[in-house]
């Protein structure tokens, strides 16, 4: 299976630890010139050679407790009729630390079908890696006379209110409210995207999440400078979401000065969620400890 390659060009950040400096030296030349080598390099996925058995990069729990359908928002339908949103909470059976990294996944679906459930491995996955890992409901509409932008834009709204909640009940699932991640898969991830890119334009007025993780998505808004950085997985062939989408939100990340990795899997279509699904969670975990959860301190050597 060939390796998936790797478009990087990504700003150090400041006062960055030693650990962190282990992967190859990220370029400081002026942002158009790092956006045209961001194109043109294909190099392997690199990351920290953290230590195995790594919380946060590495599975280190072997079971996991999950809280079904909890209510975070209460809201309307295109149609009126109201409704309620849920979400699943999955944590790591027996964990004793007294904050925690989120996950947050939304599922894929055109926004005319799919349901939190569908991103259970997910979570399930992020909490064997010491996170708490959230799915959500979000609202999805019927295919007959979609309005794409209405839809994307209710998504949006539940998914901020998915993160509100969690930051309101932080105390309760000992979740750390700095370092909620969003993520998802097809509009999943599109959704994942518009929570790092639309805010300031549809609101809040930043983004109420510490990074994002696209598969097979894009953003429908353009990133800022100061957003928070991005991974996203897309495969080379997929026609439903064709890499264009990616690439140019992940080049106009980069351009603005933020953190955003592509990672493309040669000959991969929509489904790289489950041909690749190994892949994406690892690289996914490196990332998000290289580029979210070192700065704020997460790193411990395994004993």
């Amino acid at each position: 299976m060939p390796d998936p390659l790797v478009v990087t060009a990504v700003p150090p950040s400041a006062g960055r630890p030693p650990l962190a400096r282990l992967r190859p030296r990220r370029s400081r030349i002026a942002p158009l010139v790092a956006l045209v080598v961001a194109v043109l390099a294909a190099t392997a996925l690199a990351g920290c050679e953290y230590p195995p058995n790594t919380r946060y990069v590495d599975p280190v729990f072997a079971n996991v407790d999950i809280t079904t359908a909890i209510t975070y928002r209460t809201t309307t339908t295109y149609q009126g009729a109201t409704i309620d949103l849920k979400l699943d909470i999955h944590q790591p059976r027996g964990d004793t630390a007294t904050k925690r990294p989120v996950v947050m996944w939304m599922f894929g679906g055109g926004w005319v079908t799919g349901n939190r459930q569908s991103m259970s491995a997910w979570a399930t996955d992020s909490a064997r890696r010491g996170y708490v890992g959230v799915t959500i409901d979000y609202r999805i509409r019927s295919a007959s006379g979609l309005n794409l932008q209405a839809a994307a834009y209710d998504a949006y709204d539940d998914a901020v209110g998915a993160v509100a909640w969690l930051k309101a009940h932080a105390s309760t699932y000992r979740i750390d409210p700095t370092a909620i991640v969003a993520g998802g898969y097809s509009a999943g991830a599109i959704n994942a995207m518009n929570l790092l890119y639309l805010p300031g334009t549809r609101g809040p007025a930043t983004s109420p999440v510490a990074g994002g993780v696209s598969i097979a998505g894009l953003s429908f808004a353009t990133p800022t400078a100061g957003d928070p950085p991005s991974i996203m997985h897309h495969g080379t062939s997929d026609t439903t979401v064709p890499l264009g989408g990616a690439q140019s939100t992940c080049n106009a990340a980069i351009a603005a000065g933020d953190v955003c990795r592509l990672v493309t899997y040669e000959g991969q279509g929509h489904n790289v969620v489950s041909t690749r699904a190994s892949e994406i969670r690892t690289s996914t975990a490196h990332f998000i400890m290289d580029e979210i959860l070192f700065a704020k301190g997460y790193y411990v050597p395994p004993a």
